[in-house]
């Protein structure tokens, strides 16, 4: 940890932690869909390479927790999606705050009732381990300020938000700002990091293009994939691909970075694509290989590039680690291709969410 910027997130002894609160605070966070994409990590959800995302507005987790103070130290946590008991989700919450009590040790004097709820449909590729964890994640930075106000500045409490929520999900991290950010260190941004996801904006100027960028995600398969995405990044350990991936994904984030300052899609085009395609080939060349794309997201892809080419018209798809289609256009040719979709996808999807880029989390507390 010897980058500066993390000084904030280390526990000071001086600060005062025995305060106890009873507070309800609602959070609402966003998924975001990888440009460059994560795949493969260290131990606590260190990732291997660099990864740059749009933050989503729609694709959103709600989460409502309530905080009450408890007379012995320890973690205790009541964990409901869509206000019923999930085991599943519920080991995994306390896998998180487990892992934040180094940074959060005033978590251990209260009680925990939290119930989160998605606009979209969870476990099916569209990183809601991203929204679910960002959510609380930001839950928790403002009931700390109640607790004991040392994040001053916004930018400190989006800093330490998303490094918690890294803690949770490592593309959550992503999710707490918008419309586009970068995690991991790459040579591409002197100040990137492995422990925290930085806005792009604030790094470079970034072409208006994107601030209005359209992603229009096309639901395949509600179901929750057969393969988790935790056990996908553990095969990338020992993947005989791991070294050129890491270049693949190095090189893909230096263009990029030209791409997002100039608003030149069309090479954008190609970039995300591919990474898109290598994120699935990576799966399908592992050891212990598997299959997430269906037949209608091949129909999809293939009805994609046929339209791109007969219209000249600039869009793209991309997919996350599972079926479902993101389109991603900008704003300039939107009825056009919701023309596209009505007249030429209807048959390969069950249902959309008409999305565009966003800025990230929401808070408020309820008195």
């Amino acid at each position: 940890m010897s980058n500066p910027y993390l000084s904030i997130l280390k526990t000071s002894k001086s600060r005062n932690y025995s305060k106890q609160i009873d507070a309800s605070i609602e959070t609402q966070a966003p998924s975001n869909i990888a440009l460059v994409k994560y795949w493969g990590k260290k131990e606590l959800q260190i990732p291997i390479n660099p990864s740059i995302s749009f933050t989503l507005s729609k694709a959103t987790t709600q989460t409502h927790i309530i905080i009450t103070p408890k007379q012995h130290k320890g973690l205790s946590v009541d964990f409901t999606f869509d206000a019923k008991p999930q085991k599943k989700f519920e080991s995994k919450i306390k896998t998180f705050f487990n892992r934040l009590i180094e940074y959060c040790p005033w978590i251990l004097n209260h009680h925990f009732k939290i119930n989160s709820n998605n606009t979209f449909p969870h476990s099916s590729g569209i990183a809601s381990s991203a929204s679910s964890m960002a959510s609380i994640a930001i839950g928790l930075v403002q009931l700390e300020k109640l607790i004991d106000d040392d994040l001053v500045s916004e930018e400190e409490q989006n800093l330490k938000a998303s490094f918690l929520a890294r803690l949770g999900s490592g593309s959550a991290s992503r999710s707490i700002e918008g419309p586009l950010v970068i995690w991991g260190e790459s040579r591409s941004f002197n100040t990137s990091s492995n422990y925290y996801g930085l806005s792009i904006s604030q790094l470079i100027d970034v072409h208006q293009v994107f601030s209005t960028f359209c992603d229009t995600i096309l639901i395949v398969d509600k179901n929750p994939k057969k393969v988790s995405s935790t056990h996908g990044h553990q095969m990338m350990n020992n993947h005989p691909f791991y070294a050129g991936r890491m270049i693949q994904a190095e090189n893909h984030i230096s263009s990029l970075r030209e791409v997002l300052n100039t608003g030149d899609i069309q090479r954008m085009i190609p970039i995300v694509e591919r990474e898109a395609l290598s994120l699935h080939g990576l799966m399908l060349s592992s050891s212990n290989y598997y299959l997430l794309l269906q037949p209608n997201t091949v129909k999809i892809i293939h009805r994609i590039l046929d339209f791109r080419t007969s219209s000249k018209l600039p869009i793209m798809f991309s997919l996350d680690a599972g079926p479902n289609i993101h389109l991603l256009y900008p704003l300039s040719i939107k009825q056009q291709v919701e023309g596209f979709i009505k007249n030429e996808l209807f048959d390969c999807f069950i249902d959309l969410i008409d999305d565009q880029v966003g800025h990230g989390t929401t808070w408020s507390f309820n008195h």
